[in-house]
């Protein structure tokens, strides 16, 4: 029930007591009232009669005790001291001595004893409910009674009751009039009071409540102003929390999951979603439904039952990347707890240690055999193949050199390939016309691809711009290119250097028109020791690192290289630097 009408009922309620209350009390007066104003006109009238008997003469009591009936509006009996009754106005004459002794009556009794009495009784003589009141006429002691039908009385009760329900009428339409104003007007400034709060509550800012209703209504006013203040601070902070909290989750490269007690996912950041290769709203959604790792939600589990740290490693095949998921306990006040769970991607630890894997096993690998091959050959030389053999020494000797600069070329491209990735190796960068530097690359491998029978073609203009670059290392670059064209070129073949300038960038190319490299190669070329013919590159003095050293250097020199091949028909590789600067 509303306010207002709570307020309604209660004034309605008071005035409707209050007004009974009064009318109870003033019906009672008035009938009290009435009855003494009868009573006296009875008593004035009875000693009138009184005087009438005693003076007058001639006319007989009846004529009398009738004229004085008639005078008087009542009905008038003559009673002697023995209860006879000697007239009676409300009998005929004849009739008058066959009405029974009056002596018993209470009224006669009274009035012998007090010389007045009074009494109020149903007539049988006249059938109706009479008020009797009689006196002692003197000297001769004779009674005269008068008596008045209730009826009279009844019809005064009734009129008075008729005043008084009309007067309750009007009072009920007042009082309702009078409480509905005072409900609204005692209401409309807890109307105020409430809207605002709802507004408050509704998250709205600025509201305040005026004053000047009252002095407990301003109290009020004043105590709801001072809370929308408080409020308001306390949710702009608590905005600036959330929008710190979630920037941080935004810039975090880590996935970040918050679970309830029941398994329903409360928050994710974005790293979560990329990990796991989700799209769309997560949060409210079961875990088991979102993410399907078993792993993981064992953990969560656990933690829940032991309430300590648990971590665990887990594959995601959707996106192929391996994450590290360490959850702590969310403390709350009740004794149910959520999770909080950060996801590492050590997808590239993994892949480094791998790498780190791979690379020990291939060094050991490409240092066993030169070195197994230098063993055996040394060995057989200190048992005597040295004398015994002298035409063959010169054979021995020159294998054990072999693979001694096999030997050499390998560590010198492993300590190279070691700076060149711990970013020790510090570039001298000049401006540079890189014509110079094919050139000169070019010469120095000339012999040796006469030597195959491979035709070595130049194509750089003169009018190329001048770039960054540390010429040394760009040297190494095109040297390694050319020295794996001529390698995997056969006899006749050709291999060409071009260069011209494409959309800022100065792109090198080597081509040549040996056996190719097939596709499913091509993405692993520029791995460490990774041949695309293993046995071939060895026969041919190749370490497997010639062209991860390639693609490190023009990488520190903001660049990029790319291989393109034809099996049978060749393969081109393109070197890209931007122009002007590193």
């Amino acid at each position: 029930m509303q306010f207002r009408w709570k307020l309604f009922l209660s004034f309605l309620g008071i005035t409707l007591l209050v007004a009974g209350s009064g009318l109870w009390y003033i019906n009672g007066v008035l009938e009290r009232q009435i009855v003494s104003q009868t009573k006296d006109s009875l008593t004035r009238k009875a000693a009138l009669a009184c005087l009438v008997i005693t003076q007058q003469g001639g006319d007989t009591l009846q004529s009398q005790i009738c004229s004085i009936a008639e005078a008087s509006k009542a009905r008038v009996t003559l009673i002697s001291r023995q209860g006879v009754v000697l007239a009676d106005s409300g009998v005929p004459d004849r009739e008058v001595s066959h009405l029974e002794n009056h002596l018993q009556r209470p009224e006669v009794q009274e009035a012998l004893t007090n010389r007045s009495g009074w009494s109020s009784r149903y007539s049988e003589t006249l059938k109706t409910t009479m008020l009797y009141h009689a006196v002692s006429v003197s000297p001769n002691g004779q009674l005269i009674r008068l008596a008045l039908p209730m009826t009279h009385l009844d019809q005064a009760r009734s009129d008075l009751h008729r005043l008084l329900v009309g007067v309750v009428i009007i009072l009920l339409v007042v009082s309702f009039v009078l409480s509905v104003v005072l409900a609204r007007v005692t209401a409309r400034p807890l109307d105020f009071v409430t809207a605002a709060a709802l507004q408050i509550g509704a998250g709205e800012r600025g509201i305040r409540i005026e004053l000047g209703h009252g002095p407990e209504f301003d109290r009020l006013a004043q105590v709801m102003n001072t809370m929308a203040t408080r409020i308001e601070s306390q949710m702009e902070t608590l905005e600036e929390e959330q929008q710190r909290l979630s920037a941080i989750l935004r810039g975090m490269g880590e996935g970040v999951m918050v679970t309830d007690h029941l398994g329903i996912i409360r928050l994710v950041n974005p790293a979560f979603k990329k990990q796991f290769g989700l799209s769309g709203p997560v949060e409210g959604q079961p875990l088991v439904s979102v993410c399907r790792q078993p792993e993981l939600i064992n953990a969560i589990e656990r933690q829940r039952e032991s309430g300590g740290d648990v971590q665990c490693e887990l594959s995601v095949p959707l996106t192929g990347s391996t994450l590290l998921a360490h959850g702590v306990l969310l403390e709350s006040l009740g004794s149910r707890h959520g999770v909080v769970t950060v996801f590492h991607d050590i997808s590239e630890l993994k892949r480094v240690e791998q790498m780190r894997r791979d690379f020990v096993a291939n060094v050991s690998h490409e240092l066993r055999t030169p070195v197994a091959v230098i063993k055996g050959y040394a060995e057989t030389l200190l048992d005597g193949a040295l004398a015994d053999l002298p035409e063959r020494r010169h054979h021995f000797v020159s294998i054990i050199a072999r693979h001694a600069e096999r030997l050499t070329a390998l560590i010198t491209d492993i300590l190279t390939l070691s700076r060149l990735e711990s970013k020790e190796l510090q570039l001298t960068l000049h401006p540079h016309a890189i014509r110079e530097t094919v050139v000169k690359a070019c010469q120095l491998m000339e012999d040796h691809a006469l030597s195959r029978g491979i035709h070595l073609i130049s194509q750089v203009p003169d009018t190329l711009p001048s770039v960054m670059i540390d010429e040394a290392q760009i040297e190494q670059v095109f040297l390694n290119l050319i020295d794996n064209a001529i390698k995997y070129s056969p006899e006749g073949g050709t291999v060409t250097i071009a260069c011209q300038v494409s959309g800022g960038r100065l792109m090198i190319t080597v081509s040549d028109t040996g056996i190719g490299i097939p596709a499913k190669d091509l993405p692993r070329i520029f791995e460490r020791f990774y041949r695309v013919d293993a046995g071939r590159s060895r026969e041919q003095g190749g370490t497997g690192l010639g062209l991860s050293i390639v693609k490190h250097i023009v990488q520190l020199h903001n660049g990029d290289v790319r291989a393109s091949s034809q099996p049978g028909v060749g393969t081109t590789m393109t070197v890209s630097i931007p122009i002007g600067s590193c």
